[in-house]
């Protein structure tokens, strides 16, 4: 499906090639996207369950948790190198600089390998932690916040970015708080918030209050949820997989327009104004 964008604000004439072109089409839809029918009840269920969370659990522990978790998935990444991949060792690639010098078409594949794999783990600790019971809440939650972030953390190397440990949480809490905004409305100020990172200081923004209460309220909401009848394994397995690949396509958008700007080929990809529905 073809989408709209909106020059000169959005692309630099003259310095794309078609397969960039054609990418710049994807992250104006995705950034215009809105769940679809089976997205939005599953995605109702888990904004009332997180809410009720929202109210009882205190946000400085959680953010302490995040980070945590974020660190443990910075350095299971580090260890399980996308520099491991069969094509990059083939073409002699060693380090994720020399990844950053490559074509979009080259590394766009690789992130979708990475996402792709993250999905299937994902399914599986969906299906593992999908009994119920306030057992599979515990185990759950910190085990798919981990298959989120570490999803993050492979993507961006697929592109060449790797960061500091100041600047890690910034970025990587920052996608993943796109990739929980479902609704329009959520959607509508997360892309805000987005825009002003990218436009200022892509690597230093600090994360908004009402960001980091989006990811719990995703979080805990999912999971919560899990314990309510009807909530069997199929669909925590599914709900599990569903939170994952949307982190790891965020990124990949996300990584996709930083690569373009970085390279001075796109200034800001506006939002298509067609809205394109996610499929369920």
């Amino acid at each position: 499906m073809t989408t709209t964008i909106t020059p000169p604000q959005a692309v630099l004439p003259g310095q794309l090639s078609d397969y960039e072109l054609r990418q710049v089409h994807a992250i104006a839809a995705w950034k215009g996207e809105v769940p679809g029918v089976m997205s939005s009840v599953i995605n109702r269920v888990a904004a009332s369950v997180g809410k009720l969370a929202d109210g009882v659990l205190p946000n400085a522990p959680i953010q302490q948790a995040l980070e945590i978790i974020n660190k443990a998935a910075a350095q299971i990444s580090q260890d399980d190198s996308v520099l491991k991949d069969k094509t990059l060792q083939a073409c002699g690639i060693t380090r994720i600089e020399e990844i950053a010098a490559q074509p979009l078409e080259f590394v766009d594949p690789l992130a979708d390998r990475c996402i792709a794999e993250a999905g299937q783990i994902a399914a599986g600790v969906g299906a593992a932690t999908g009994a119920g019971g306030p057992l599979s809440v515990a185990v759950g939650i910190p085990a798919m916040l981990f298959g989120a972030l570490r999803v993050i953390h492979r993507v961006s190397h697929c592109y060449g970015y790797s960061f500091t440990p100041e600047q890690e949480p910034g970025v990587m809490m920052g996608v993943l708080s796109l990739s929980t905004a479902t609704s329009p409305e959520q959607r509508a100020h997360a892309m805000e918030e987005y825009r002003r990172r990218i436009e200022t200081s892509f690597i230093h923004a600090a994360l908004e209050e009402s960001a980091n209460k989006a990811i719990q309220r995703a979080v805990l909401g999912r999971e919560l949820g899990a314990m309510i009848p009807g909530f069997n394994i199929a669909l925590n397995a599914y709900l599990n997989r569903q939170f994952i690949v949307r982190a790891g396509t965020s990124a990949k958008r996300v990584f996709q327009e930083q690569w373009l700007r970085d390279r001075a080929k796109v200034i800001w990809i506006a939002p298509s104004t067609r809205m394109r529905k996610v499929r369920d």
